[in-house]
């Protein structure tokens, strides 16, 4: 009980944050692998080996427009709901692709999918899903932080499982 309340209270304050007016430039600069590989080694759950990692040969090594320690946030927060809503023998995939001008991570897991009415809720404050067992903040600061770095993020339930896309823009090399 003490971890959930603890896990909840980390989210809400980072939920303030996200929608303040607080910095988050460290001036530490991430590429989308190198995101990824640090959202999976943040994920809450002890089911980090069941994360399977797609990776092209050819994607940019250039660093995300998105200040890394939101860009993980985001991620782990999409990894963690996949795999609290798989089955616990079943892999998530997190696959990383080009997209336009940006990356887009998308997180697939293998659970009953959400029902296309509902689809419209999963980003609101507090909202769970009636099977959840997390506090419904999760895509909440996913969704601040798409709104404040420029981000796209959309839903795909399929009979097979949730796909999630994430896309972030890469920065602009500077001449």
């Amino acid at each position: 009980g003490a971890d959930r309340l603890h896990r909840t209270l980390e989210q809400l304050l980072l939920l303030a944050r996200v929608e303040g007016s607080l910095s988050f430039d460290d001036g530490v600069n991430c590429s989308a692998e190198q995101v990824a590989q640090l959202a999976i080694h943040d994920t809450a759950y002890t089911g980090r080996d069941r994360i399977h990692l797609h990776v092209p040969e050819n994607l940019p090594t250039t660093a995300l427009a998105v200040p890394s320690v939101l860009a993980i946030a985001a991620l782990r927060n999409l990894l963690d709901n996949a795999l609290r809503h798989t089955p616990a023998e079943t892999q998530v995939e997190l696959t990383l692709q080009l997209k336009g001008e940006g990356i887009a991570f998308t997180v697939r897991d293998h659970g009953p999918g959400i029902a296309p009415d509902t689809l419209q809720h999963m980003t609101q404050r507090f909202w769970r899903n009636s099977n959840s067992n997390g506090c419904g903040l999760g895509l909440a600061i996913v969704q601040a932080i798409v709104e404040r770095c420029g981000c796209e993020l959309s839903f795909d339930s399929q009979p097979d499982g949730l796909r999630v896309e994430l896309s972030m823009p890469l920065q602009v090399a500077t001449v």
